[in-house]
Order: structure tokens, then sequence, then C-alpha cells
């Protein structure tokens, strides 16, 4: 999970700084690599999601949750909605695999479950980072605890909106409640955004560790057609 969401990040970065992002000295490139290079390593990550929710499957005991509220856009609801989803998922899995029988097992997983396997994996994955983030959050200090509660809130809602359709098929949230968690993200973009540069400085990554002019003096290095080198920076 981390590694595809280094692959993403990237690459979002990398469109949203234009042409300085094709520069090699700004490492996008370096990072895209990485990103790929992790995704693939021990095992294809397509492929280690299926071992998890294998293991996961193995042990898997319903999430305890509680009845969808008219108002979703809480972090509790959102938890409660990963919540509802991982047990839907690992559910409707073991009913498949328990009606192939071991004659049809191999077929049933490699084949015919493929999609649920990876939803199910990720969405236990993404269920444990929710748990986590919101233990971090409750246990902070109360100069940090309101820009991670936002934060949280905004990673809660991302993935709520980006599986808004499975949420509306299985009818678990009407049309309304998709446009209420879509308001929160927006709202909370608006409200992080002058908060951006504060939360990349938190993790006080040195200048010698970036490396990169984009993430330093930027303006001072294209003051002059340097033709992308760094010897003049």
């Amino acid at each position: 999970i981390c590694s595809w969401h280094l692959e993403n990040l990237v690459s979002v970065c990398r469109e949203r700084t234009g042409g300085q992002g094709y520069l090699s000295c700004n490492r996008f490139g370096t990072f895209i690599g990485l990103a790929h290079a992790a995704m693939t390593a021990e095992g294809d990550n397509s492929v280690l999601i299926q071992k998890v929710a294998k293991e996961r499957l193995g042990m898997f005991k319903p999430q305890a949750v509680t009845p969808v509220s008219e108002n979703i856009a809480t972090t509790d609801q959102l938890i409660n909605l990963i919540k509802i989803r991982e047990n839907a998922l690992f559910t409707g899995l073991s009913k498949a695999l328990k009606a192939a029988g071991r004659a049809g097992l191999f077929e049933t997983w490699m084949l015919q479950q493929n999609e649920s396997i990876q939803s199910a994996g990720r969405t236990y994955g993404e269920r444990i980072v929710a748990d986590e983030f919101k233990s971090v959050v409750d246990s902070s200090e109360d100069s940090t605890k309101e820009v991670l509660q936002d934060l949280l809130d905004l990673h809660l809602c991302s993935y709520v909106k980006d599986n808004a359709a499975w949420f509306l098929t299985q009818e678990i949230i009407s049309p309304d409640q998709a446009k209420q968690v879509t308001a929160e993200f927006d709202r909370l973009c608006r409200i992080l955004t002058p908060q951006a540069l504060n939360l990349v400085e938190s993790f006080a990554i040195s200048d010698e560790m970036l490396s990169a002019p984009i993430a330093r003096d930027w303006v001072g290095y294209n003051e002059v057609d340097n033709k992308g080198e760094l010897d003049l920076f």
C-alpha cells in the first residue's frame, strides 16, 4: 500500500510542477523508479495482496460496526464504512470459496474472485491505517491535534469517495450521503491548503537529503539558463 501510494504521490507531484518536474536534478524520475521497484520487490504488490487476503481470510472475524447514520462525514462514521466494506468483502469471498468446494477452489481463487481478493486485501490494510491514524490523533498534543484530525478525516473521505460506487451499489449509503463526503473532502482541502508547507516541513528533512533545486531555492536556480545542471546551484 505504501509503494502504491508513493507511485501515485510522485506522479501527481511531477504533473503539478510542470516542466520543472522533467529535470533529472529535481529527482522525480528517481522516486518514480524507486516506487516501481518497491511495487515489485519481494514479489508483485498484487501477489502480496493475495497472500494478505488469504492469511486474513483464514483468521477472519467480522469487525464490530454500527448502523450508518444520516451524517456520514464524521471520523467515526467514515471508519465505520471502511469496516463495513471489509466485512462484506471477506464474507462474500468466504462464501464464494465454500460454494466452489475443493475441486473448484483454484479456479475460483485465481480466475473468478481476483478483483474481490484485491479489494478485500487493500481494504483490510486501509482499515489498519485508519485505526492506527486515529490512535495517534487521539494521543497527540493539543497543538497538533487539530491539523492531524483534519488530515485523518481527509484521508478517510478520500477512501470513501474513491470507493463511492461500491457503497452506492451495495445500498450502504445514498447519493445524498455520497455528496456529504465529497463536500467534506473539498472543505478539508481548503482548510489544509494553507498548512501544506508547514506539514511538509514538520518532517524536518534536511536540504542535504532533499538535494533538489525545486525543493530549495528554485527561483534562484531558474534565474539563469542552467540547462538543468547543478553546477551553478
